[in-house]
């Protein structure tokens, strides 16, 4: 901390640096000045934290000084040594903001009594500002995202404006607002330039095109843009002014998202509808404008809800109708063959005279679908390095186009992929499913349950049963009873062995249960099996 004495008298500056232990209060640096208007140039300089000043000095006075630095430097600490003892005086220097009034001459006791107060108070009041920044800062973050939720409500629910209007009409000043427009600025698909650059921080991206719209629509009287909390809607503007700009308004966002992102965006927008009683109204006709966005039509940013074209006569394309091809392809893992089911799709999708948001987005969930299928028995880790993340799916240009020709060429080596991923897969698959029956062929003996087959190999119940059936048609207890009957009747031809002891030897503690397997699988009990093998009867 910084201590400024202000005095005209030399030796009382000097009294005061004589009789203090500065490091004691914390204080490294003693400056000082022989009246008002030095000490103002040193406030502003220094920015000290405790001053003492004298009352009566040339050019500019104590009480004059203490006036000005209750508007310049209000979070310094004020003591007076004044060699008057005047309530007058006292009085003023309380009234601006002086901590302590001392008389001189000068009583060290009084005088480290006054600068410790003024020590303790400077640091209680810094640790409450800097309590306070980091209030603000949390609020800063916060907020945006408090209103992100609250707004997503408002436009959503038919009554949600009512439940918040106050806190809304305060915050942004829509008391007066009798109309407004519901834009949205379709983010999804986002275009491939954006991807590359923000594909793993879409956070961030949204942070970024955010405080662009908002800094273009101006005061928040004008409006607001926010994040919607469903994230299929992306980012929503509430438009509450000036409705004759709103055009050149967002083609200026447009062009400020071109120039921090390098690519421009759709914007769906409802008509100019009563507020706040119709803004769910807004809410639904700017989806239904959104819905009816092409991406392979001309490159118009801005879609107007009195201008959505009328529907076309094209059939309806689904994934479904080709996904048994593109299956198939890729279970056979022939390169040919998954290029050709690719593109047949693709090449159904170039005859749309229109492709939507709402094509887009059904099909993505086709593909998620069919990917989840063909991956659903492969390895966790192999089958996520084949799942391409969904905002991928569509590589839409800088133009807002979409590019058939890149599509099929992705959707091919996703394809390609997941078929890579399927072979790998089966051949370990393989390679355990015949670990798992080499190991009931060596510890048939034992009592093996499903669940410990499974845990040895740490693999899920369901998993083992569902692969061990698929790969060698029958299940795993079938099996196990086979090897231990087979096994039986090996021992069965030794006429030195009973049969209780055989049955303990291949796994069955219980020689009457032996038998009952015994007679389901060969038809003959074990007695009779050791008769017609030629072997002596060695007993129960």
């Amino acid at each position: 901390m910084k201590v400024l004495i202000v005095d005209d008298e030399t030796d009382v500056r000097d009294s005061i640096r004589l009789l203090v232990q500065w490091e004691d209060f914390q204080i490294t640096d003693v400056i000082e000045a022989c009246d008002g208007a030095a000490a103002m140039e040193l406030i502003r300089s220094e920015q000290p934290e405790i001053i003492f000043t004298d009352m009566k000095m040339p050019n500019v006075d104590g009480l004059t000084l203490l006036q000005w630095i209750g508007e310049h430097a209000p979070e310094s600490k004020r003591i007076v040594i004044s060699g008057y003892d005047d309530y007058t005086y006292i009085r003023k220097t309380m009234r601006h903001g002086g901590l302590d009034y001392l008389l001189k001459p000068i009583n060290r006791n009084e005088l480290l009594e006054a600068l410790r107060n003024a020590v303790d108070t400077w640091l209680k009041d810094d640790e409450a500002r800097r309590l306070n920044i980091r209030r603000d800062v949390e609020i800063n973050k916060t907020l945006p995202m408090y209103w992100d939720k609250m707004l997503s409500g408002v436009v959503s629910q038919q009554e949600g404006y009512s439940i918040v209007a106050d806190e809304l009409q305060a915050s942004f000043e829509w008391s007066a607002v009798r109309e407004c427009q519901l834009v949205m600025l379709i983010s999804d698909p986002l275009p491939r330039i954006v991807l590359e650059k923000f594909g793993r921080n879409i956070d961030l991206l949204y942070f970024l095109m955010l405080n662009i719209c908002n800094e273009v629509i101006g005061p928040s009287r004008n409006g607001y843009a926010f994040k919607h909390a469903d994230p299929n809607y992306g980012i929503l503007l509430l438009l509450t002014g000036d409705f004759g700009g709103n055009s050149r308004k967002l083609t200026a966002i447009n062009e400020a998202l071109y120039r921090v992102l390098g690519a421009r965006f759709h914007f769906a927008c409802s008509s100019r509808v009563s507020f706040p009683q119709d803004i769910h109204t807004g809410f639904q006709q700017m989806l239904q404008t959104a819905l009816s966005v092409s991406f392979l039509g001309p490159s118009t940013w801005i879609h107007s809800y009195d201008n959505i074209p009328a529907p076309t006569s094209d059939k309806r394309i689904v994934l479904a109708d080709y996904s048994s091809s593109i299956s198939a392809a890729i279970h056979k893992a022939e390169q040919r063959q998954i290029k050709g089911a690719v593109a047949n799709w693709i090449q159904a999708i170039g005859q749309l005279h229109a492709v939507t948001w709402e094509q887009l987005k059904y099909w993505r969930y086709e593909f998620e679908l069919l990917r989840s299928h063909l991956l659903q028995d492969t390895d966790r880790a192999a089958g996520e390095s084949a799942r391409t993340p969904s905002q991928w799916l569509f590589p839409i240009g800088t133009d807002g186009r979409l590019s058939l020709e890149e599509w099929q060429r992705e959707w091919t080596n996703a394809c390609l992929e997941i078929a890579e991923v399927l072979k790998d897969s089966r051949i370990r698959e393989y390679n355990v499913i015949h670990s798992i029956k080499q190991y009931i062929d060596l510890n048939y003996m034992h009592d093996l349950s499903l669940q410990e087959i499974a845990s040895q190999f740490f693999l899920s119940r369901e998993y083992v049963s569902r692969r061990f059936k698929q790969v060698f048609h029958e299940n795993q207890s079938e099996y196990l009873e086979r090897v231990r009957i087979e096994n039986a009747k090996i021992l069965l031809t030794n006429q030195q062995y009973k049969i209780a002891f055989i049955a303990e030897m291949v796994g069955y503690p219980d020689s009457r249960y032996f038998s009952k397997i015994f007679s389901k699988l060969t038809g003959m009990t074990p007695r009779e099996w050791r008769k017609k093998a030629g072997g002596e009867d060695g007993g129960e």
